[in-house]
């Protein structure tokens, strides 16, 4: 059962609790107690499933039933910063802090303030940041952390399987990965189209071989989405399905279950 709406500003300031450490010094977001309480943790990982947020969740989750089940135990929404976008809500995720604090418009900017990167390396410890070639994931997280894990196949399983690699190889204390795929299809097909169904079990059945995996090394899992998506009424033809970037709640809330 749902319990609470926090801001992706949260993210950082959890993880933080869990791991430990200080919160980036800008933060402004609050902790999670549902999900940090008095529980710490040797390691922790961030999966993105990108763009699915509770439009299409609320559409789609009798497909995803490993997810479901999560969701069952522990779940909470989230609320994007604006612009809802993906790599301003990866950096609020690593900094505590919207656009105007940590400064990232495009996955190609500098950081602006600390991260969660930042503070682990201060205190010793490592992360990583990973996903697809060109994407969020490998070009701001992973150019910012200490282990880039770049994915050069186009491919969501591919990532899972460089999640396991580096974690069984490097044991980083922090790791966030995007699963880029996920709004790829979104975008082509729109997130109401039954052309995602497919899709989205592959992703499902995924995240519960990858959470059992992380789970075994010792990692605490959290899974939340960047932003949601909506759909184009009328697109033209060739053009996208699904955008995002407003305020609107299809494009704002998305859903956050973590281990």
């Amino acid at each position: 059962m749902r319990s609470a709406e926090y801001s992706m500003t949260c993210v950082a300031p959890t993880v933080s609790v869990l791991l430990g450490i200080p919160a980036p010094s800008g933060a402004v977001g609050q902790v999670m107690a549902e999900i940090a309480g008095d529980r710490r943790a040797a390691r922790v990982a961030l999966i993105v499933p990108d763009a699915l947020g509770e439009y299409a969740w609320g559409l789609w989750q009798g497909e995803m039933p490993f997810l479901l089940s999560l969701h069952a135990r522990h779940s909470l929404a989230l609320r994007s910063v604006m612009p809802s976008i993906t790599p301003v809500n990866f950096a609020a995720m690593v900094t505590g802090t919207d656009q105007r604090g940590h400064g990232i418009a495009t996955k190609h900017d500098a950081f602006a303030c600390e991260t969660l990167f930042d503070v682990l390396r201060k205190s010793g410890g490592k992360s990583a940041g990973i996903g697809l070639d060109g994407y969020t994931g490998s070009a701001l997280m992973g150019r910012c952390s200490d282990l880039c894990c770049t994915v050069e196949e186009h491919s969501d399983e591919a990532v899972a399987a460089r999640i396991v690699a580096v974690t069984r190889a490097d044991r980083p204390e922090f790791l966030i990965a995007q699963l880029g795929c996920v709004d790829d299809t979104f975008h082509a097909h729109g997130p109401s189209a039954p052309e995602v169904v497919p899709m989205l079990r592959e992703t499902d059945a995924r995240l519960e071989r990858t959470v059992g995996e992380l789970g075994a090394l010792g990692y605490v899992t959290l899974i939340l989405s960047d932003h949601g998506q909506h759909d184009i009424p009328d697109p033209p033809p060739g053009g996208k399905r699904g955008s995002h970037g407003t305020d609107s709640d299809q494009d704002c809330v998305v859903p956050c279950t973590w281990t």
